[in-house]
C-alpha cells in the first residue's frame, strides 16, 4: 500500500483559487472607460453648450479644463485615502458624485456660473476619487507583468475616448443635450459600482501574492522577481527626481487634452459636418486603445522608461502632420496615430513611478504626480481656445503641442538620472 505523499508547496499554489489580478485589470479597465467616456464626452457636449450659454470658445474650454484640475488635484488626497482605507468605499463615492455631477448639470442650463459650479466640481471630484485609487492599486497586484496589466486597464481610458463622445452625440441627433447627460449619469452609476465592488486593494487581501507567484517564489520562468522601494510621498517630493517627472508628465498631457478639446471644433473649422467631427474625437480613443495594449508589452520588454522616451518623441513629430492636415482621411490616420502614442504614455506613467518610487505609498504619490496633468488640462484646453480667440487659427496651439512633447522626453531624460536605479 502506497502511503499518502502531502502535495508539495507549489502544487498546492497551482490548484489554489485562480489568480484575481486579471479580475482587478477588467474591473479597473471598465472604471476607466466611464470616467473618462464621461469627460472626454465634453468634446462631443462642446458646440451645445457654447450655443446655449452663448459663450466664447474659451469660457466653454474652461469647463473641461476646470473640471479636470480639480480630478487631479482630488487624486493627491484620494490615493492616500485609498492607501490607508479600502479602495472599494473611495472609487464607489467617486461613481455615485459623478453620476450626480451629470445629473446636476442637465437641470442646470439657465446659468453658466451655476452650470460650471456644480458639474466641474462633482464630476471633478468624482473622477478623481476613481482614477488615481484604481490605477495605484493595480500596480500592486503585479511586478513582472506590471506595465502590460496597466496598458491592458488604461486602455480602458481610450476605449471611453471612443465611445463616450460617439455615443453623445448619436444621442444628440434624436435628444436634447440635457436628456443625453441624464442618460450618462443612469449608466455611470450602475455599471461603475458594478465594477467598484469587484475591487481588492492588494493581492495579500485574497492570500496571493503579485502576478500569481508561489508564496515560496522567489524567481518565476520570467526571471528575478524584481524588487520595488518603499518612498513616502514627503520623500518623494524631496527628490529632483520626482520633480523631474512631474514635469515630464504635465508637459506630455498638454497635447493630449489641446487635440481632445479643440479637434472637434478644428475640423469644423476646416469644413467637415459635426458627425465626422465627433468621430475625430472616437478615432483617438480608438489609437488610444491600440497603444496602451501593443506598447504596454513593449514597455515590458524594452524597459517602461526608455520606451516611455520613444514614444515621448513621437508625440512631437506627429504634431506636423498634424499641422497639415485638413480632409476627414488625413485628420483620422492622425487621430489614431496621436492617440497611440499618448495611449503608451498614459500607459507608462505609473509602471515608471512604481520603478523609481515603489507601491507602499503609490496612491498618493501617483495623485501627487497626476496633478501635473491637471495644469496641463488648463494649458491644453484653456490657452489653445485663448489663441483661437485671437488669432482665429490652431497653427500656434499645435506648436504648442509639438514643444511640449520635446520637453517632456527631456524631462524624463533628467529625471532618469537622478536617484538609485532599481534591479
Amino acid at each position: 500500500m502506497v502511503p499518502d505523499v502531502p502535495p508539495m508547496k507549489d502544487e498546492v499554489w497551482m490548484n489554489g483559487p485562480r489568480f484575481h489580478g486579471w479580475y482587478m485589470v477588467g474591473a479597473v479597465h471598465l472604471l476607466l472607460a466611464l470616467i473618462f467616456g464621461a469627460a472626454y464626452s465634453f468634446g462631443a457636449f462642446f458646440t451645445h453648450l457654447q450655443a446655449n450659454f452663448d459663450a466664447d470658445r474659451f469660457s466653454t474650454a474652461s469647463i473641461f479644463s476646470s473640471t479636470a484640475l480639480i480630478y487631479y488635484v482630488v487624486g493627491v488626497f484620494s490615493g492616500t485615502w485609498s492607501d490607508r482605507t479600502s479602495v472599494r468605499t473611495v472609487v464607489s463615492l467617486g461613481i455615485l458624485l459623478l453620476s450626480l455631477g451629470f445629473l446636476a448639470g442637465s437641470l442646470l442650463s439657465s446659468s453658466l456660473a451655476l452650470f460650471l459650479t456644480a458639474f466641474c466640481s462633482l464630476v471633478g471630484l468624482g473622477i478623481g476619487l476613481v482614477y488615481v485609487p484604481a490605477v495605484s492599486t493595480l500596480q500592486r497586484w503585479f511586478v513582472i507583468h506590471r506595465s502590460s496589466a496597466s496598458g491592458l486597464a488604461l486602455a480602458g481610458t481610450g476605449l471611453g475616448t471612443l465611445v463616450g463622445p460617439t455615443v453623445a452625440g448619436l444621442l444628440m441627433q434624436h435628444l436634447s443635450w440635457q436628456s443625453t447627460m441624464r442618460l450618462f449619469a443612469a449608466g455611470i452609476a450602475v455599471l461603475g459600482l458594478a465594477a467598484a465592488a469587484c475591487l481588492r486593494g492588494k493581492p495579500e487581501d485574497l492570500g496571493q501574492r503579485p502576478d500569481g507567484l508561489p508564496p515560496s517564489g522567489t524567481t518565476t520562468i520570467d526571471g528575478p522577481k524584481p524588487r520595488c522601494g518603499d518612498t513616502t510621498l514627503r520623500d518623494a517630493v524631496r527628490q529632483a527626481r520626482f520633480w523631474w517627472f512631474f514635469l515630464a508628465i504635465f508637459f506630455g498631457s498638454v497635447g493630449l487634452f489641446l487635440a481632445l478639446v479643440h479637434i472637434n471644433p478644428y475640423a469644423q473649422q476646416h469644413g467637415l459636418e459635426t458627425t465626422r467631427a465627433n468621430l475625430l474625437i472616437g478615432l483617438i480613443g480608438v489609437g488610444n486603445i491600440g497603444g496602451r495594449l501593443v506598447l504596454g508589452r513593449i514597455g515590458d520588454r524594452m524597459g517602461a522608461q526608455r520606451f516611455l522616451i520613444v514614444v515621448t518623441l513621437g508625440l512631437a513629430l506627429l504634431c506636423g502632420p498634424w499641422a497639415m492636415a485638413r480632409g476627414f482621411a488625413s485628420l483620422s490616420i492622425f487621430a489614431l496615430l496621436f492617440g497611440a502614442a499618448n495611449g503608451g504614455c498614459i500607459a507608462l506613467y505609473p509602471a515608471v513611478a512604481t520603478t523609481w518610487f515603489g507601491t507602499s505609498h503609490l496612491g498618493a504619490i501617483l495623485g501627487a504626480l497626476y496633478i501635473a496633468v491637471g495644469i496641463a488640462a488648463v494649458a491644453g484646453g484653456s490657452v489653445a481656445g485663448f489663441l483661437y480667440d485671437l488669432y482665429h487659427s490652431y497653427t500656434l496651439s499645435i506648436v504648442l503641442s509639438g514643444l511640449s512633447a520635446l520637453l517632456s522626453a527631456v524631462g524624463i531624460i533628467l529625471a532618469a538620472r537622478f536617484g538609485p536605479r532599481h534591479p
